[in-house]
């Protein structure tokens, strides 16, 4: 068991797109080895829940998503969602800023958004939220929003809890697509997602969103009609990115998400008539998942990041990151008191059964001491020889240790007379610490020269391991005193 997981558990986080009046689910979760596994459901929604891209029903959807979890426990195995909302009113914009300080990005965002000088709205009708993105120009630092209408927000808001879904973010679907699909991970390039609803444009460069465009889908007559009309918007979304980017490498890659039968008619035309290469979307880190779920899927690969390390756009109302985080604060203090109150469950059942063990243990005891009282003459006697043994053997080890310890001097000493005779050479005193420590003789020479001539003696006598002597001062020269140290051999 992973005890960080208990402790900090890892939620399986949904990613849901409810849209073209269906919802759409994804679980992503990765084995210990790292593989990822899918699961996908989707349900129709019921008529009357929810019209152009708003909840107009709530008791209507909340029952229709309530029943959806319901019925797909697999998949939902928590109650938080990454929910991509309906496009229809959901914006995103590249901001640019001169090079400034990281925690000034906000103040000019927020500047920026109350002048109405790109919005016209102030920022307390909306909610909005920023990411940093590579900048494609060298003189400015650049930043992706992505912003919503107030009441928009609480309408999907109120709907999720009302079907009892927590969800932790709200995002545009062009930004769950450019997450879903790697196309263009080291390139630029546009795709072209088409639903009933309309066509849902991005300009993707090097995995990062960095246009959106969603254009309602007309009433057309002709399937020829219908071409053009997603050619013209294709068109105007490719030319107003090259504008505001000049410097930046232009789309020339587009990447068709549908589930027409005339696909290929489709993007053979739009590559003649935009000269542009057309090739198939290629959802990441999977061999293919049906065109449908593709907001879905890119959602739910958001669920795989840790909430602590998710810093992308994120539409939610002020206050809901701070209630999530609390559920998390209450259900740690929910999983120590059922440890608690379980250890004291367990420590009372250890408490019984060590009382029942140590009366028995008592009980045993008792019959014990009643039939030793009967032997206690015979007990008493046999303490007696015990204790006459045991001081016994206690002399015995004293005499060893006082036989062991005795110095054997005389094998030492009976060497030294012969060893310090020398001519010239007068032994005041001999230290003899220890039978096998060093020998410490003082000694005064005549001469210089005789002094030098009792060292070498004692050094080639062999009966010693080193002859220590210090050195002579040039200055001594007759009747020279001196501590010579000899390390005898050990035998």
């Amino acid at each position: 068991m992973n005890l960080a997981q208990l402790f900090n558990p890892i939620e399986k986080i949904v990613g849901m797109e409810i849209t073209d009046g269906h919802i759409r689910a994804v679980l992503l979760e990765k084995n210990k080895k790292g593989v990822l596994s899918v699961a996908k459901k989707s349900a129709v929604l019921p008529a009357g829940s929810a019209r152009d891209g708003r909840v107009i029903d709530k008791e209507k959807f909340a029952e229709a998503v309530k029943k959806f979890v319901q019925s797909n426990k697999s998949i939902f195995k928590s109650r938080y969602v990454v929910l991509t909302l309906p496009p229809m009113y959901v914006f995103t914009d590249i901001m640019k800023f001169p090079p400034v300080a990281k925690e000034q990005i906000a103040e000019s965002i927020a500047l920026n958004i109350n002048t109405k000088t790109i919005f016209p709205m102030n920022a307390d009708e909306i909610y909005y939220d920023w990411e940093p993105v590579k900048s494609k120009d060298l003189y400015h630092q650049e930043i992706l929003l992505g912003l919503a209408m107030k009441d928009y927000i609480k309408n999907w808001t109120e709907a999720c809890e009302a079907a009892g879904l927590e969800p932790l973010a709200f995002e545009a679907p062009a930004m769950s697509v450019a997450r879903a699909l790697d196309n263009f991970r080291s390139k630029t390039g546009a795709i072209l997602r088409i639903t009933r609803e309309g066509a849902e444009i991005a300009i993707v460069s090097e995995g990062e969103l960095r246009f959106s465009r969603f254009t309602r889908m007309p009433k057309i007559g002709t399937f020829e009609e219908f071409k053009e009309f997603l050619l013209n918007e294709l068109s105007l979304a490719l030319n107003f990115y090259s504008m505001e980017n000049p410097r930046a490498e232009p789309a020339r890659t587009l990447a068709l998400v549908s589930e027409l039968e005339q696909e290929k008619e489709v993007g053979d035309f739009l590559a003649s008539g935009l000269e542009l290469a057309v090739q198939k979307a290629h959802p990441a880190d999977l061999p293919e998942i049906e065109p449908s779920y593709i907001a879905a899927y890119g959602a739910a690969r958001r669920g795989l990041i840790a909430r602590e390390k998710d810093t992308l756009v994120s539409l939610m109302p002020i206050g809901t990151e701070e209630t999530y985080r609390k559920r998390r604060f209450l259900a740690y203090i929910s999983l120590w008191s059922d440890i608690i109150n379980a250890t004291a469950v367990i420590l009372a059942i250890l408490f019984v059964g060590i009382w029942f063990f140590l009366q028995r243990v008592e009980k045993r005891i008792d019959t014990q001491i009643t039939a030793s009282q009967a032997a206690s003459a015979i007990g008493e006697q046999i303490a007696a020889l015990e204790n006459d043994a045991l001081r016994f053997n206690e002399l015995a080890g004293r005499l060893a240790a006082a036989e062991d310890s005795i110095h054997r001097w005389s094998p030492l000493l009976g060497k030294l007379p012969a060893a310090l005779a020398a001519p010239d050479i007068t032994v005041k005193t001999i230290g003899l610490p220890d039978p096998k420590g060093d020998i410490t003789v003082n000694l005064t020479a005549a001469t210089r020269a005789s002094a030098v001539s009792f060292r070498k003696m004692l050094g080639q006598s062999g009966e010693y391991e080193s002859v220590t002597m210090p050195f002579l001062d040039v200055s001594q020269r007759e009747n020279i005193n001196i501590n010579v140290i000899l390390k005898p051999k050990i035998q």
